[in-house]
């Protein structure tokens, strides 16, 4: 009991201990700390670009690292615990509290175990539980359908997040493979540009080339030199993007193999895709999900109309000194009905209707928008198509007019500046050819985006919330066999 006394003037000590214990915040030293922290972290991750990268180990590293992916699984975790929380609303609640009271003054009457009083210190302790049971609260049961719907709908969101950075990391990869091609030709366009710079010097010591034309010819060679820097810089940008979006170090090298994989294009007319991404679409599921929970909300704010009620139970225990002993239990049935509430509850109703409206509109909006986005990929599609076929053909005239000029410059029917020209316009058509085959290849990742079948990482968990029609299993989509792909 004499230690007992002691906690109250203990107590204060140990808040102060715990007070000066607590270091205040220095912004300088959390910011350094952060970054040794993190930056350890992103050369851990940065192991995994040992070797050269395909598009499918790209999207693999996505899946795990991006910022994006992390934060939808996040909040498919809270919509989760939500979903928990608000189920506890059904089960009994049940509280228990615990007292201590030491007197000890001078002229404090305390009761002796005879049933006489004295002058002395006493002691009290009370325990009290409680046990509490809804039976009728209807509002709990329309907030937990809203919760299950609302993880439903959350696990939608971090599927369709994860699709969305499958078409980013796809035009990301895309964008580094053409810049290096471009780098690529740029120094081909800078050697040759050399070479008639040499060409030039060589003629303007004997006397056959003016001294304009041997400044033509260097101006050339730095203008070509200034293409190329700036290139190369572009192509430090978009890999530092690309690792930006697989959450790895964008300052960390990062060799690309250059395989893209197939296209996964559904066969079949506008129409057909059009109904494809109505029936599969996350956007819509989505969307359907959230109308659901703004109606389960409606009936909610009815509820306030109706009575609650509950089971109630309390036990006490209590004491003194060393006695302590039961000293009463009670159980009872509560009801509350609020009869008026200055027509609060009734706006609140009017409100959670307009709300469901609100929901209702916005489905149709997000229909319509997925009608477009389907037809504005479809067309994409179709124009890369084209473009390819174009670009194709531009290239093969050029190669053939450039290796054409290179035969007769090398037997002095023509000059070597328009051989060297030619070359570089096939090195021009090259570049535009490659880059419209990635442009077909984003098109068509976009189009798949569009129609809610992108398909993830074999082993992702994220793909079993994908949306599908009824009796096919979800995350799957019709997957023709790729068209051969031609390199110049």
């Amino acid at each position: 009991m004499n230690r007992l006394r002691l906690l109250p003037r203990l107590f204060p000590a140990a808040l102060l201990l715990l007070l000066a214990a607590c270091a205040p915040f220095d912004p300088v030293r959390a910011r350094r700390d952060h970054t040794a922290d993190f930056s350890a972290e992103l050369d851990a991750r940065a192991a995994a670009l040992a070797a050269p990268l395909s598009l499918d180990d790209c999207v693999r590293l996505a899946m795990t690292n991006n910022y994006a992916v992390r934060r939808a699984d996040l909040d498919r975790e809270l919509a989760r615990l939500g979903r928990n929380a608000s189920f506890g609303a059904f089960l009994p609640a049940v509280a228990a509290t615990t007292g201590y009271t030491d007197r000890d003054y001078d002229n404090l009457l305390g009761r002796t175990s005879t049933g006489g009083y004295a002058i002395g210190p006493e002691d009290e302790t009370a325990t009290t539980l409680s046990v509490s049971l809804p039976v009728f609260v209807p509002s709990t049961w329309f907030l937990y359908a809203a919760a299950r719907h609302g993880y439903a709908a959350a696990r939608v969101a971090a599927f369709y997040t994860r699709q969305s950075v499958v078409l980013q990391t796809t035009v990301d990869y895309c964008n580094v493979l053409v810049q290096q091609d471009t780098v690529a030709a740029l120094e081909t366009q800078l050697e040759a540009a050399r070479q008639f710079a040499r060409r030039v010097e060589g003629l303007s010591a004997e006397g056959f080339a003016a001294s304009w034309e041997q400044g033509q010819a260097d101006m050339q060679v730095l203008a070509r030199q200034t293409q190329l820097d700036s290139a190369r810089r572009r192509l430090g940008l978009l890999r530092a993007r690309l690792l930006q979006t697989l959450g790895l170090p964008p300052t960390a090298p990062v060799v690309l193999s250059g395989d893209t994989g197939g296209d996964r294009l559904p066969s079949g007319s506008l129409e057909d895709l059009v109904l494809l991404a109505l029936e599969r679409h996350p956007s819509l599921a989505i969307a359907d999900r959230r109308v659901v929970m703004e109606e389960h909300a409606v009936r909610q704010a009815f509820c306030a109309f109706l009575p609650t009620l509950s089971l109630n139970a309390t036990h006490l225990w209590g004491g003194e000194d060393l006695t302590f002993e039961a000293i009463g239990c009670s159980t009872g049935f509560r009801g509350a009905w609020t009869l008026f509430s200055g027509f609060a509850n009734l706006d609140r109703y009017r409100a959670a209707g307009a709300r469901r409206r609100q929901t209702e509109l916005e489905r149709e909006n997000t229909f319509l928008s997925v009608i477009v986005g389907v037809i504005a990929a479809e067309a994409d599609l179709r124009d890369a198509a084209e473009s390819v076929a174009i670009r194709q053909k531009a290239y093969d005239v050029y190669s053939a007019k450039s290796a054409d000029f290179a035969a007769r410059a090398a037997e002095g029917l023509l000059p070597l500046s328009e051989a060297l020209d030619a070359r570089a316009e096939m090195d021009l058509a090259q570049v535009a050819l490659v880059r419209s085959r990635y442009q077909a290849k984003v098109a068509a990742a976009n189009l798949e985006l569009a129609l809610g079948t992108t398909l993830l990482p074999e082993g992702d968990p994220a793909a079993a919330d994908a949306p599908g029609p009824r009796g096919e299993p979800a995350g799957t989509a019709p997957q023709p066999a790729p068209e051969p792909k031609e390199n110049p």
